[in-house]
């Protein structure tokens, strides 16, 4: 698990701008700043990443799909792969015939696989996760410009973890995208460099001792939870429904299940809720008013600051954006 209040203040490669310049230079045009993958985990077909590769190449994986998906995929030798979920999902991922993760991701999590990993991944039903393809030669620079001792680079590690401030600074690498402004491939290179810092920083941090460690909540409390919250996205939810749901008092709930997912309950909720109108703006010919009612608002003021918050843009924008019927 990152120390989500860690920061990095000594890294000349995020604080130099002649070192991000000079990165800069050396990519060329590209048409676009993350592109949509053809297969899972593939990096497009026009970029170069190999052993002299510095520079981390972005893809994205999404489909609002509510079928099972079963794919497969190898990470190259001379990269790792990054993964940031984008948006709460139901997946059984393994790593050399390992299970990492099997069941419930929810935004913000994040999973790392290292180079010569044969990887696979069971998607049950919508899915949206940002890939980072870092070459090896990069985090060796960066390691030694972040500490002098010998680099330890990225690892794999036996479970998913969450790290809010990589998945902020994800969604920023896709703002960069969706504008279109002047140095947008700049502006996304920066915010790379810094996702790839700071992993590394906090794959370097001792974990405090000093708070015991709260239980995560177990795998089938948490799926009674999440199907409790999927069968009434459109009703009044509180705490006390989602710990009757996991068959455990609010207090202890609330705990274990913001250390199994990186969340609060409540946050969650908010999640899925916009989520599921995502779904139906780009499917749907209802009105705002009407999503947001569906969905488990009870108003549609309050649905437009919700989904700001979470997407970046207001729904009637983000329906026009991706080609909605409305």
């Amino acid at each position: 698990m990152f120390d989500s209040n860690f920061t990095v203040s000594n890294s000349a490669v995020v604080t130099d701008p002649s070192s991000v310049l000079a990165l800069a230079g050396r990519l060329g045009p590209q048409s676009k700043i993350v592109d949509d993958e053809s297969a899972w985990r593939a990096p497009p077909a026009d970029s170069t990443i190999d052993a002299l590769s510095a520079r981390v190449v972005a893809t994205r994986w999404r489909s609002l799909d509510h079928r099972t998906l079963e794919v497969k995929a190898d990470t190259p030798t001379h990269s790792h792969l990054v993964a940031i979920v984008l948006r709460n999902e139901n997946v059984r991922l393994s790593l050399c015939g390992r299970t990492v993760h099997d069941g419930t991701v929810v935004a913000g999590m994040l999973q790392i696989t290292e180079p010569s990993v044969s990887a696979s991944c069971v998607f049950r039903g919508p899915y949206d996760v940002l890939h980072l393809h870092v070459p090896n030669r990069l985090i060796a620079e960066f390691s030694r410009d972040v500490s002098d001792a010998e680099p330890s680079g990225l690892q794999s590690a036996a479970q998913m973890s969450q790290d809010p401030v990589a998945e902020r600074l994800g969604r920023a690498l896709l703002a960069s995208e969706e504008d279109g402004k002047p140095f947008g491939q700049l502006y996304a290179d920066c915010i790379s460099t810094a996702i790839v810092a700071r992993l590394l920083g906090s794959s370097c941090r001792v974990p405090s001792g000093a708070r015991p460690r709260v239980a995560e909540l177990a795998r089938w409390r948490l799926r009674h939870v999440t199907e409790y919250v999927e069968a009434n996205l459109g009703e009044p939810v509180n705490l006390a429904d989602l710990a009757a749901a996991a068959g455990l008092t609010r207090m202890h709930f609330a705990a274990q299940f913001r250390a199994a997912t990186g969340l609060p309950p409540h946050e969650y909720l908010l999640r899925r809720r916009i989520e599921r109108a995502q779904e139906m703006l780009t499917g749907d010919a209802a009105s705002l008013v009407e999503i947001a009612l569906t969905v488990g608002f009870q108003t549609q003021s309050h649905f437009t600051s919700v989904f700001k918050r979470f997407v970046g843009q207001p729904p009637r924008a983000w329906r026009q954006s991706h080609g909605g019927k409305r």
